[in-house]
């Protein structure tokens, strides 16, 4: 496994559906993040506060778990909702959780101010450590910036039983709160970017069946989130949208056109019809996968469109799989992805508790399949 590219010339070759030395290795917000905040002997509500700190934990997670990517902000999907008013409780060792919503309903959404994104302490923090990475990484490593799609931010700043009232009783007053929710996610990428960023990470698991109809998605989450992708590329950054829900409306997925999709599950309608297959049961930390991996020949429609895959050990498989399981789990996903336009990673974060020797483990993995 001799490398020939930079772990940055790796990644965007993937992300363009180019030659690669070798499969880049991707990491997802914070994984296994106690593990580097031991070595670095400081709390997650310490690091978490300043951009040194979030740098610092990132460059560390990257010499230690070998991965081609860095990523600000980590597994803290709160930022902007708190820039625009939502009260968060900041935790010693766990990601920071919602203490107030900013509004009682999206009928109050003439209190969000999409500036307030960039007055925002917090903003200015990443932005900061994104500053930091391209400083010290940025020719080695790709940087990626994380944000919400603005369905998602609609649930962090009123709540999401008070959102799917809303969609259905008042949907005009609900588009009026996504238009400024676009505004904010937009102005979040924008410092982001201009930063140093690479790339967007953008977190889109609210568009599945699990929550909403095909209809309701399209209506209340493709204009949106199209705008905010189509945005970021404009600014000539990278897109890659996350969707880790058991039954995410994929075709829906294609319509934004983003560079990568990071995905944990395949389409569990087409996979039940055509193999038999329950990706959802199959996918989990007790049968660690399916061994043929199925839901990779799903997504052929992707790779045709010049869309990169971004998938999917599962996220429990480091923490609490036995070494032939995570084997197993890496050398799946390796022999039925695509040749060209994959990126290995999870589908969704590893756990903040994960031992390092499991991770360990984990590269061990990748590199014998590499």
């Amino acid at each position: 496994m001799e490398a020939e590219m930079t772990s940055k010339e790796r990644f965007i070759n993937a992300l363009e559906g180019k030659d690669v030395d070798r499969v880049p290795y991707g990491y997802l917000w914070f994984g296994a993040g106690h593990a580097v905040l031991e070595r670095m002997d400081t709390s997650l509500r310490d690091a978490y506060g300043s951009a040194e700190g979030i740098a610092r934990a990132q460059i560390l997670s990257r010499e230690i778990y070998h991965h081609d990517n860095v990523m600000s902000p980590w597994g803290c999907l709160l930022v902007e909702a708190e820039a625009l008013g939502t009260k968060v409780t900041i935790k010693e060792n766990a990601y920071p959780a919602v203490e107030k919503y900013a509004l009682k309903s999206a009928a109050e959404h003439e209190l969000i101010n999409p500036d307030n994104i960039e007055k925002s302490g917090r903003v200015k923090t990443i932005a900061g450590s994104v500053e930091i990475l391209k400083k010290e990484i940025g020719a080695e490593a790709f940087i990626i910036g994380a944000t919400m799609s603005p369905l998602m931010l609609a649930s962090q700043v009123m709540g999401g039983s008070r959102l799917c009232i809303d969609m259905l009783k008042d949907r005009d007053v609900f588009h009026s709160l996504l238009e400024k929710l676009t505004e904010s996610c937009i102005l979040f990428s924008d410092s982001l970017l201009e930063a140093g960023a690479d790339g967007i990470f953008v977190e889109n698991g609210e568009s599945t069946g699990d929550l909403f109809s095909p209809q309701m998605a399209e209506e209340f989450m493709l204009p949106y989130t199209k705008e905010l992708y189509d945005h970021i590329k404009a600014e000539g950054g990278y897109v890659i949208s996350h969707n880790c829900a058991s039954h995410a409306f994929y075709d829906l997925e294609m319509k934004l056109e983003p560079h990568a999709l990071n995905f944990a599950f395949g389409d569990v309608r087409l996979l039940g019809k055509k193999y038999g297959v329950e990706c959802k049961n199959l996918h989990n930390h007790n049968n660690i996968g399916c061994g043929p991996r199925h839901c990779f020949k799903e997504f052929k429609e992707f790779s045709d469109a010049g869309i990169c895959l971004m998938g999917n050990i599962i996220p429990d498989a480091p923490l609490t799989g036995s070494r032939a399981e995570i084997e197993h789990e890496v050398k799946s996903c390796l022999s039925a992805a695509p040749e060209k336009g994959f990126i290995l990673a999870t589908g969704c974060e590893i756990p903040l508790n994960t031992p390092l020797e499991k991770m360990e483990m984990l590269w061990d993995a990748v590199k014998a399949g590499i």
